[in-house]
């Protein structure tokens, strides 16, 4: 992948996580709402993980656009959460925005899943285009 398109991808898969991060910020108990509409988290634990998925996801972001390797693992991390979430919310007839992008978010569940398989893929491409770090020993 010449330079300038990983720079570019790199912009913009961690400018949509810094950007759901903040978007988010603007209105957070609007996202507590959105987590509690799925009914997987205990009611008492919801406002620590809401809080929690914003700071995962600023800092995913970031790492991202500085083109971190642990940057693109966290954000398969996250991707690998939402998706089955959001079938799930499918699964039990959920008709809410799935609260990726705050009130931006127009989408509903199915779109979500679909977004977040791209922002997947194109995780998935950075990383095996990154080189990891190896350490070299003397022997």
């Amino acid at each position: 992948m010449p330079a300038l398109l990983r720079m570019l991808a790199n912009l913009a898969l961690g400018g949509f996580f810094m950007a759901s991060a903040v978007f988010k910020l603007a209105s957070p108990a609007l996202f507590v709402e959105q987590i509690g509409a799925f009914s997987l988290v205990w009611s008492s634990l919801i406002p620590a993980v809401a809080w929690g998925l914003i700071v995962l996801e600023f800092c995913a972001g970031l790492a991202v656009i500085a083109n971190r390797r642990w940057g693109l693992w966290l954000v398969v991390a996250l991707l690998a959460l939402f998706i089955p979430v959001l079938g799930y919310g499918i699964a039990i007839g959920l008709d809410i925005s799935c609260g990726c992008l705050g009130r931006a978010d127009l989408g509903s569940l199915p779109q979500a899943i679909l977004r977040d398989l791209l922002l997947l893929t194109l995780a998935g491409a950075l990383l095996r285009r990154s080189r990891p770090v190896s350490i070299v020993s003397k022997e």
